[in-house]
């Protein structure tokens, strides 16, 4: 499902209505006492912390939420919605950005009250509780992530393939075939991309096919990178894959994987092509 908020990185030009957006949550002075100074939350961006915003459709900042790893362990606290739904929207966006940097737990630090009941529905278990500064209780929720990988295709993977790609998923149901690789969320096949034998020693890599949900988060050159790696060790002497808006999207990422951009294509040389012999 599409979220209506648009999520993004806050810089330093959004302290102002992060601000207000604090003050107006009651959460004045981080974490309370007064209205919260611009000043103070660009130091806090200057000196490590990350905030990530969920922006309405009229662009108006309508939640945020800090957020770090620490040891392996994604934190995130400082969570404000003054809109419906922006708050969900948030703490996905912390758990998604965690899974794409391979961090399998997240943690948040919170009050005892309703909102751990929340976090339970969520998957969250109470790990820790300590005495809060205010009084009360203090808690600490953790979640595990499910593993965000590439890997080999299964047979049990066939009917998530044929939903993806539109081809008949019998063909996948005989077995792993070579070349052909599914994009995991755990048990959830997300994508898949194959490295399918062109003749002549190349290799034709396909476009990497995702659910609407995946896309953006760079999976797409992680899943060439996977097809690629096969076309090279299995003794291809370049490997092709098709310009499209959805491979343009991580040319750069390409580029880095010493991919380059043809008129058509993208191109990748694992060796020189041997030498035509000289005539005689």
């Amino acid at each position: 499902m599409t979220s209506r908020f648009h999520i993004r990185p806050a810089t330093p030009d959004d302290t102002a209505a992060l601000a207000a957006l604090y003050s107006a949550a009651g959460r004045g002075g981080l974490p309370a006492g007064r209205p919260v100074d611009p000043a103070a939350l660009e130091t806090l961006m200057q000196t490590g912390s990350a905030f990530v915003v969920a922006e309405a459709a009229a662009g108006d900042v309508a939640g945020a939420v800090r957020f770090h790893d620490d040891d392996g362990i994604a934190w995130f606290d400082l969570l404000v919605a003054l809109v419906a739904g922006a708050g969900k929207a948030l703490v996905r966006s912390v758990e998604t950005g965690a899974q794409d940097r391979g961090v399998r737990l997240v943690r948040i630090d919170l009050p005892d009250g309703r909102l751990p009941a929340y976090f339970e529905r969520r998957g969250y278990r109470t790990v820790s509780r300590a005495p809060g500064e205010g009084g009360g209780m203090q808690l600490v929720l953790e979640k595990r992530l499910p593993l965000l990988t590439v890997r080999e295709q299964r047979r049990a993977d066939a009917e998530a393939i044929g939903q993806l790609t539109g081809e008949d998923p019998w063909v996948y149901e005989q077995g792993a075939r070579p070349g052909v690789f599914v994009a995991a969320d755990g048990d959830r096949v997300v994508g898949v991309v194959s490295s399918r034998d062109g003749g002549g020693g190349l290799a034709q890599v396909t476009e990497p096919a995702l659910l609407d949900a995946y896309l953006g988060r760079g999976l797409e050159a992680w899943m060439v990178e996977r097809a690629s790696t096969y076309a090279e060790t299995n003794g291809y002497h370049t490997a092709e894959l098709p310009i499209t808006p959805r491979t343009d999207a991580v040319r750069k990422a390409l580029e880095d994987r010493l991919w380059y951009r043809d008129s058509d294509r993208y191109i990748r040389r694992y060796r020189d092509l041997d030498p035509a012999p000289d005539d005689d």
